[in-house]
C-alpha cells in the first residue's frame, strides 16, 4: 500500500511526451496548384519543353485542381503539356509521383529524362494489348506509381517535372483536367495505391455480388440439367448466367487493369450477341415451349446487326459522340423482340412467359433510361440538377456498397429467373410425383384385373402371355367357365395410356363379369359393355371381341373392332362391329364355327402385329398368322423380340375334344 502512495506521489513530476510533427510528419503531399501549361506538341525535344532548364515563363498558368473547361479549354483533343518544379529536401528517403484517376495517354519527365508513361500515344493511338492501355470501360483511370531515379534532380535540389499528354478526340466531351499528382515515399504512396484499389472494389461490389450470382446460378443450372437431361432449358439458363459473369468481369477488370479501348467494347458487343442473341432466346424457347419461328430468327438476326454496328467505331470511320446514339439504337430491334418473345407466350397464356415479362422490361428500361442519360450528361448542355440525377442513378444507395438503379435491375431479373426456374422445378417434380402414384394405382388395379391364374376347364387347354410396353397397358382378357362347361372368353385393347386406361379396363372388365352371370351370349355382352362406357367414359375406344366356347367345340363369337381370331393359322372371318365407346347406335353380330379336337384358337391384340424392328418395319398379319400355331408365350415372346412398339396380349383355347364327363355330344371341324 505504502509503494502504490509513493507511485502515485511521483506522478505529477514526470513530463508528458512530446510529439514532434516536423521530424515525425507523414512524408507525401499533394501538388495542388498553378502549372504551366502549353497546347502542343514538341515530339522530338527540339523545342526543349522537357529539359530542366527550359524557359517556360510565356506558358500560360493552369490550375491543377479544376478542369480544363472551366480554364478556356472545352472539348480540346491532342497534345498539351504541363511543367512545374519541385524542392526535394536534402537526404530524403526513395521518393515517387502518384499519377491516380486521368483521363489521358502521358509522358512523365524528370530533370530532362522520360522516367514515366501510360497509355499509348501517336503514331500508336489505337493502343495493342501489349501496351498499358487507355482507359477502362467504366471511365476509371488505372493508378501509377513512377519512382524517381536517384541524383535526378539539381545541384540546388530542385526537380524539374514536365509531363506530356495526349487526349483522344473521342474522349474530348469528358470534363478531364490536369492529372492529381501526389509526391511522397514510395511505401507511402504504396499503401495510397492499395488504398485507393480497396475503394475500387467496394465500388464495384454490387458487381462483384452480380459476378458471384452468376456463378452460382450458373453451376445450379447445369446440376438441374444434369437431373433432366432431357429438359434442355437448364441447359441454356447455364450458358445465360455464364454469359452474364463474363458481362460482369468484364465491367470489374478494368478497374485494376488496362485494356485496348476498341478491342474491349468489341467483345463487349460479342458478349452482349451471345446474351441476348442467342442464350436468352434460346432460353425463352425451351423454358416456354415455344417453337423457334419467325419471330425467333429476327431477334437474332437484330443482335447480329448490333455487333456489326461496333465496326465503324473499331476502324475509326465513326466518332465516339456520333456513334454512341447510334449503338444505343441499334440494339433496340432486339431488345424489343424478347420482349415480344415474352408477350406472345403470356399472352397464350404461360405463366411463366409473364413473370418474366415485368423483370425483363424493368432490365432493358433501366439500360436504354442509362445510356440517355449519359449521353445527354456527355454533351454538356446539362445543368447541374440534370447531372446530380445522373450521379443518382449511378448510386441510388451507398450501404452496404454503392448500388445502381441497373444494379437492382440486374438483381431483380436474376432473381425472378432463378426462382421462375425453381417453382418450375418443384412444379415438374410435382406433376412426377403425382405421375407415378397414378401409374402405381393404375398397376394395382391391372394386376387385379388382368387374371395371374387361368382356370382349369375340361375339354380345354388355356394359356395366356400379358406383355405391357409400359408400367401400365391398356390390354385385357378375361377368362369365365360358363354353366355348362365351357368357356367364356373376352380380349380387348384401350385406347390411351396411364390412369385413365386402366380405369377403363376396370370398367369393362367389371362389367364384362357381371354380364356373365346373366348372360353368356356374346352380341348382348358387347352391346351392354358399349352402353356402359358410352354412360361413363368422356373420350377414347377400346376394340373388344367377345366368344363363347361349348363343351362341343361350337363356337359363338362377336366383334368390336378387333382383330378376328386364328384357327390353323388363318384368319377367321366375322362380322364386325364398331369399337366400343363410339356410338350407342352400334349393333354386333354372332358367328358360329365348329372347333375339331386338336384345332387351337388364337386371340391376340394389335401389339404383335406392330411390332417393329431397328429399321421402322413392322411384323405384319402375314407372319402374325404363321406364328399363331404357337404357344401363347412363344408368339408374344416373337413379337417382343422382333421390337415391341405396344402392349402385347395373346390368348390360346386349344379345343381337346368332349370330355368324359359329356358322353353323346358329336364335333365337327372347322373348315
Amino acid at each position: 500500500m505504502a509503494a502504490l502512495l509513493l507511485a502515485l506521489s511521483v506522478l505529477p513530476l514526470a513530463h508528458a511526451q512530446v510529439f514532434d510533427l516536423e521530424d515525425n510528419r507523414v512524408q507525401i503531399a499533394e501538388l495542388k496548384g498553378l502549372w504551366r501549361f502549353h497546347t502542343g506538341d514538341d515530339p522530338d525535344g527540339k523545342l526543349g519543353w522537357a529539359s530542366a532548364g527550359f524557359d517556360d515563363t510565356s506558358w500560360q498558368l493552369l490550375r491543377s485542381d479544376q478542369s480544363w473547361s472551366i480554364q478556356g479549354y472545352k472539348g480540346y483533343s491532342g497534345f498539351a503539356w504541363y511543367r512545374f518544379k519541385i524542392v526535394l529536401p536534402a537526404n530524403h528517403p526513395p521518393l515517387a509521383l502518384y499519377i491516380p484517376h486521368v483521363g489521358t495517354s502521358y509522358q512523365v519527365f524528370g530533370g530532362g529524362r522520360l522516367i514515366g508513361q501510360y497509355g499509348g500515344l501517336p503514331p500508336r493511338q489505337r493502343i495493342d494489348k501489349h501496351d498499358p492501355g487507355i482507359f477502362n470501360s467504366s471511365g476509371v483511370r488505372l493508378g501509377q506509381i513512377i519512382p524517381l531515379p536517384a541524383g535526378i534532380a539539381d545541384g540546388t535540389g530542385s526537380l524539374a517535372i514536365a509531363i506530356r499528354v495526349w487526349q483522344w478526340s473521342d474522349w474530348a466531351y469528358f470534363d478531364n483536367g490536369p492529372p492529381a499528382i501526389t509526391i511522397g515515399d514510395v511505401s507511402l504512396l504504396n499503401q495510397q495505391s492499395l488504398l485507393e484499389r480497396n475503394h475500387d472494389f467496394w465500388s464495384l461490389s454490387a458487381q462483384n455480388d452480380l459476378l458471384l450470382l452468376n456463378l452460382m446460378a450458373a453451376f445450379a443450372g447445369l446440376g438441374l440439367f444434369l437431373l433432366r437431361r432431357g429438359e434442355s432449358e437448364y441447359l441454356w439458363f447455364t450458358a445465360v448466367e455464364l454469359v452474364n459473369a463474363a458481362l460482369c468481369a468484364y465491367v470489374i477488370y478494368p478497374a485494376y487493369y488496362p485494356v485496348w479501348f476498341q478491342a474491349f467494347e468489341s467483345l463487349h458487343f460479342l458478349l452482349l450477341f451471345l446474351l441476348y442473341g442467342i442464350c436468352f432466346p434460346m432460353f425463352f424457347a425451351t423454358l416456354l415451349k415455344e417453337p423457334r419461328g419467325r419471330l425467333f430468327w429476327i431477334t437474332t438476326g437484330a443482335a447480329l446487326f448490333g455487333v456489326l454496328m461496333v465496326v465503324p467505331l473499331a476502324m475509326g470511320w465513326m466518332s465516339w459522340m456520333v456513334w454512341l446514339p447510334v449503338i444505343t439504337l441499334a440494339w433496340i430491334p432486339n431488345s424489343l423482340c424478347l420482349l415480344l418473345l415474352l408477350f406472345v407466350a403470356a399472352k397464350r397464356g404461360n405463366q411463366d412467359a409473364g413473370l418474366l415479362l415485368v423483370p425483363m422490361c424493368v432490365e432493358f428500361g433501366s439500360t436504354y433510361s442509362e445510356s440517355i442519360l449519359l449521353g445527354i450528361n456527355a454533351t454538356g448542355h446539362a445543368g447541374p440538377i440534370f447531372s446530380s440525377w445522373v450521379r443518382i442513378w449511378g448510386q441510388l444507395f451507398s450501404w452496404p456498397f454503392p448500388i445502381s438503379v441497373q444494379n437492382y435491375a440486374d438483381f431483380l431479373t436474376q432473381i425472378s429467373i432463378l426462382t421462375i426456374l425453381v417453382l418450375r422445378f418443384a412444379r415438374t417434380r410435382r406433376d412426377e410425383e403425382r405421375h407415378t402414384s397414378e401409374l402405381e394405382a393404375a398397376r394395382a388395379v391391372q394386376q387385379v384385373l388382368v387374371p395371374n391364374e387361368i382356370p382349369a376347364i375340361p375339354g380345354f387347354n388355356i394359356e395366356s402371355a400379358y406383355k405391357p410396353a409400359g408400367e401400365v397397358g391398356g390390354d385385357f382378357f378375361q377368362i369365365i367357365p360358363t354353366k355348362d362347361g365351357g368357356v367364356l372368353a373376352v380380349i380387348g385393347d384401350v385406347s390411351g395410356k396411364g390412369m385413365p386406361a386402366a380405369m377403363t379396363v376396370s370398367l369393362l372388365v367389371g362389367t364384362f363379369r357381371t354380364l356373365a352371370h346373366y348372360t353368356e351370349n356374346p352380341c348382348e355382352i358387347l352391346a351392354a359393355m358399349n352402353t356402359r362406357m358410352l354412360a361413363r367414359s368422356r373420350s377414347g375406344f377400346t376394340t373388344c371381341l367377345v366368344l363363347r366356347a361349348d363343351q362341343d367345340g361350337t363356337l359363338a363369337v362377336a366383334n368390336a373392332g378387333h382383330i378376328a381370331p386364328y384357327v390353323g393359322g388363318k384368319e377367321l372371318s366375322l362380322d364386325n362391329g364398331l369399337p366400343l365407346g363410339l356410338t350407342a347406335e352400334s349393333t354386333y353380330v354372332e358367328s358360329s364355327f365348329q372347333l375339331s379336337p386338336g384345332q387351337q384358337l388364337t386371340l391376340v391384340t394389335d401389339g404383335v402385329a406392330e411390332a417393329r424392328d431397328e429399321t421402322g418395319t413392322m411384323l405384319g398379319f402375314e407372319r402374325q398368322a404363321a406364328l399363331s400355331t404357337q404357344s401363347a408365350e412363344t408368339i408374344a415372346r416373337a413379337a417382343q423380340i422382333f421390337g415391341q412398339d405396344d402392349d402385347i396380349t395373346v390368348l390360346t383355347v386349344s379345343y381337346a375334344g368332349v370330355p368324359a364327363s359329356a358322353p353323346g355330344l358329336g364335333v365337327a371341324q372347322v373348315q
